[in-house]
Formats: structure tokens, C-alpha cells, sequence
């Protein structure tokens, strides 16, 4: 969870001095921005982080509350700054837990502080069209996976109005009967399932809430709106099946390159837009304190632009050896998905496991062998899951980039129970 602090930095005799705000999320992100809020450095209470609402004066040794006019109209302004800050603190937070995606740097805060401003003759009050102003006004800290996801929501909506033989989706008119309307029509028309539905629904509310930031009204009810997601199914590759896969014997060529990513994708964590630009230049090498010599690739993550330095597993240097000290041939996403079924069917993992298959559009949930249900994202899990619990979930994070212990928990499926098993340590240790 994010934890927010505002503070001032002047001498007494500067006049007013702006008040800073400080945004952290344990190693993940440190931001610092001006806001818009000024004061005095006397009017200031370091002990609460923001204005003071009480003055007092020594009076016979005793101090006493100040309630003179001029003392008045101080509190008041206080009172009238505090309230911005704490509204302030709750768009960051809000903001925080509605964007997935998009990248936690200084521009996301500095836009949630002052807006980029639009003229308001100029903004629309139908969503399709405001999807455009959001682009523009969110431009420097949202990546282009985050544009296509809006794209993708623009043309949803369009056929869902297309579905019901409306001309325009109001801003306004987002309510309860729209979230009914919307999950009855991905359901029965569009065959999406329920937890895509969820994610749709709060991405519209993340875009309507944005326009409410440039003055247009919402309709109340938008808060309630909500859609109950299925629990998913998350397929992994156990250490030994990774194992399986490393000692199956397959033909040079794109096969035996599909494998060798599979098995660096489950031994570093990334997605396969990261992984497969890994390059040899990317490899920088120190000593431990052991005396020994360690690597690490160095790259930015595509997806959130966070910085990675990944210390690389002996079972990567291996390939890495096999190779002459190169990484296999890249290749498409879609190609890498059809390989690496092939490879796992080669490799006997064809265990019967409950999950979805796209069949004309639609993903069809049942058990299948296991090799049908392997798709690129697998390796990034794989690492997650088989490392959860061995090692810390914050040294975990540092390698897959997730930003919170909460999203990294919702990532992998599982429930963060190495606090309760550190206090049954204690009970029966």
C-alpha cells in the first residue's frame, strides 16, 4: 500500500513556502511534487504533516488556546488547505488502485495534482470521445499496452451501442442499468468471460472518473457498479517439470528455441516482451561477498518501464553455456505459443488440468492435457509460484516488477500465508 506525506522546506522568514507532497510504495516507487497549497512556516505542524488548527500562547506559565479574530481566520484557512491535501490524498490513492498498467512515476502524480487542462468547450460528454482527451491528458505516464487497452474498450462499446441501437454512451448514463446491459451483452454476445468482464468495468470507471476531474458529472450510482469475476485458473510448471523439459531431447532449430526461452522465462520471471530482447549486451557481472562472480541482466521492462537488475539463475548461465554464451533466436508471440505446446506435448506433460481454450472467439473451460493450456505468460507465473515462500516476496518483486505485495499475491493465485506460518513457528517451535 502507498503511503503519502506532505512537507515544507524553508526558513522562517521566507514568507509563505509551497507545502511538497512525498509518494512511496516500499522499493517500487519515491515520489516527490510541489502542490499547489502554500503557507506560512509558523502555520505549519511537522508532527501531523499538514496545516495547524490550534494556535497557543503562554499565558501565566500556562498555555492557553488563542480565539481571537485573527487566530479565527488562520484555523479556517488551515482548515480550508487541510481539506484540499486529505482530497488530494484520496485521487492518488484512488488513482493508485484503479490503474493497472500505466507507469508510477513524477508525471503520474504531477497530472493528478494539476490536471493537464482542457478547454471546456472542447470536452466531450460521450465516452468514445473522451477515451481520446484521456489519451492526450495521460500521455506521459501510460504505455502504449495501456492505449491499446483503451482502443480495445472503445471498440467494445461501440459494438455494445451497435447491440442495443443507441448512438452515443453518455458519461452520465454509466449507472447501474449500464453495468447490467454491458455484462449481458460480453456474456451472451461477446462470449468474454467473467473476470474480463470485471476488468472492463473498472477500466470504464477509471476513464469516468478521470472526466469528472474536468467537470463532467457522473451519474452517482457509477460507484456501485461491479461485476463478480470468476476465480482463476492458474497453470505453472513445477521444478519438476521443468526439469522434464530440460532433459528432453529436441531437434536443433525453432523447437529447441522455443524450449530454451520457455525454460529462461521460468527461471527469470519476465514477460515475453522483456524476455525476448534479451541480448548478450545486456549482461553486466560483479563479485559477491562470497568472492564470487555473479551476473545480472540489466533491461527496462516494456510493459511499466520499471528499471530491472536480475541477478541470472545458474540454470539461465547453462543455456547460456550450451549456446557459446548466446540467447536463442527471438520469435514472435504468436509462434512461441504454438511451439511451446508442441515442445511440453514432447516432453510428457500432458497431465489433465482444468483451464480455457479460445475456440471461434470464445474460451471454452474444461480439463485438457496440460500442453494445451501452456501459453507464454506461464514462465512469468512458473517463477513467481515455485519461488514463493523459498524466497522473500519483496525480493520476488524486485525480479518480476509487480509494484505491490497485493498484486503480486493476485498474480501467482495464492494467499499470503508466510506470516501465519512464522507465527506457528512460534506456537510449536
Amino acid at each position: 500500500m502507498i503511503k503519502i506525506k506532505y512537507y515544507v522546506r524553508g526558513e522562517s522568514d521566507e514568507g509563505k513556502i509551497p507545502i511538497h507532497i512525498r509518494v512511496t510504495n516500499g522499493r517500487a516507487f519515491d515520489l516527490k511534487a510541489r502542490t499547489k497549497e502554500t503557507c506560512l512556516l509558523s502555520d505549519w505542524d511537522s508532527e501531523t504533516g499538514l496545516m495547524k488548527e490550534r494556535y497557543y500562547s503562554e499565558v501565566k506559565g500556562r498555555m492557553v488556546e488563542r480565539r481571537d479574530a485573527q487566530t479565527r481566520v488562520a484555523v479556517l484557512n488551515s482548515k480550508n488547505v487541510n481539506t484540499r491535501l486529505r482530497d488530494l490524498e484520496s485521487r492518488i490513492e484512488d488513482s493508485f488502485k484503479e490503474n493497472e498498467g500505466i507507469s508510477f512515476n513524477t508525471q503520474w502524480l504531477k497530472d493528478i495534482i494539476s490536471p493537464p487542462v482542457v478547454e471546456e468547450n472542447n470536452i466531450p460528454d460521450d465516452f468514445i470521445a473522451y477515451c481520446d482527451i484521456f489519451i492526450e491528458q495521460k500521455k506521459h505516464s501510460i504505455s502504449r499496452s495501456y492505449i491499446i487497452k483503451i482502443n480495445t474498450i472503445k471498440s467494445i462499446i461501440a459494438e455494445f451501442l451497435k447491440h442495443y441501437k443507441r448512438r452515443v454512451l453518455k458519461l452520465c448514463d454509466i449507472n447501474m442499468q449500464f453495468g447490467v446491459d454491458f455484462e449481458s451483452f460480453s456474456l451472451e454476445v461477446m462470449g468474454y468471460s467473467k473476470n474480463y468482464i470485471e476488468r472492463n468495468l473498472k477500466f470504464i470507471k477509471t476513464i469516468a472518473y478521470h472526466a469528472e476531474m474536468n467537470g463532467i458529472e457522473l451519474n452517482p450510482q457509477i460507484k456501485n457498479i461491479k461485476s463478480r469475476g470468476e476465480k482463476t485458473v492458474f497453470q505453472v510448471l513445477s521444478f519438476e517439470e521443468l526439469d522434464q523439459l530440460e532433459n528432453t531431447d529436441i531437434e536443433e532449430g525453432s523447437l529447441q528455441d522455443a524450449r530454451d526461452w520457455l525454460l529462461i522465462s521460468c527461471y527469470t520471471g519476465q514477460r515475453v516482451s522483456d524476455f525476448m530482447r534479451f541480448s548478450t549486451d545486456m549482461i553486466s557481472s560483479s563479485i559477491n561477498k562470497n568472492g564470487d562472480e555473479v551476473y545480472f541482466l540489466n533491461f527496462v521492462q516494456q510493459k511499466t518501464q520499471n528499471t530491472i537488475h536480475l541477478p541470472i539463475h545458474r540454470k539461465v548461465l547453462g543455456i547460456l553455456d550450451k549456446r557459446k554464451g548466446n540467447f536463442p533466436k527471438g520469435m514472435s508471440e504468436q509462434h512461441y505459443n504454438e511451439l511451446i505446446k508442441r515442445v511440453c506435448k514432447d516432453a510428457g506433460i500432458d497431465e489433465l488440468c482444468y483451464g480455457g481454450v479460445n475456440n471461434n472467439g470464445r474460451k471454452v473451460f474444461k480439463e485438457y492435457p496440460k500442453y494445451e493450456l501452456v501459453t507464454s505468460h506461464i514462465g512469468r507465473r512458473s517463477f513467481a509460484s515455485n519461488h514463493y515462500g523459498r524466497i522473500p516476496t519483496p525480493l520476488l518483486m524486485t525480479a518480476t516488477g509487480h509494484g505491490t505485495e497485493q498484486m503480486f499475491l493476485k498474480y501467482i493465485g495464492k494467499i499470503d500465508n508466510q506470516k501465519s506460518n512464522a507465527l506457528a513457528d512460534y506456537f510449536y517451535g
